[in-house]
């Protein structure tokens, strides 16, 4: 077992899909170009769908699990910050950081 500390759940869940596309891009020899590209593509979610997802949850009546507001917000953390560590985690996977 191992433990992935995460002050927002879905920062974890992201590094931890990433993870997943540098393990199969790997199984498959494929950790450069298109290969770990499309992984990455499959497994972590662009910026653009998820703040799609989220404007979908509010519309549909969640509310952020810190604030209890529905607001585009991901554990009382903005959609940029948010936003930001997606990338991070993107360009971690991709080599580029």
């Amino acid at each position: 077992d191992l433990l992935i500390a995460a002050s927002v759940s879905n920062w974890g869940g992201y590094a931890l899909a990433g993870v997943a596309a540098l393990v199969r891009a790997t199984d498959e020899n494929a950790t450069t170009g298109a290969g770990l590209l499309g992984w990455t593509e499959k497994c972590v979610p662009t910026e653009e769908a998820e703040l799609e997802l989220l404007q979908r949850c509010v519309d549909a009546g969640c509310r952020d699990g810190v604030s209890g507001q529905k607001e585009a917000t991901v554990d009382g953390m903005s959609a940029s910050e948010n936003m930001d560590y997606l990338r991070e985690i993107r360009d971690a996977c991709l080599g580029k950081r």
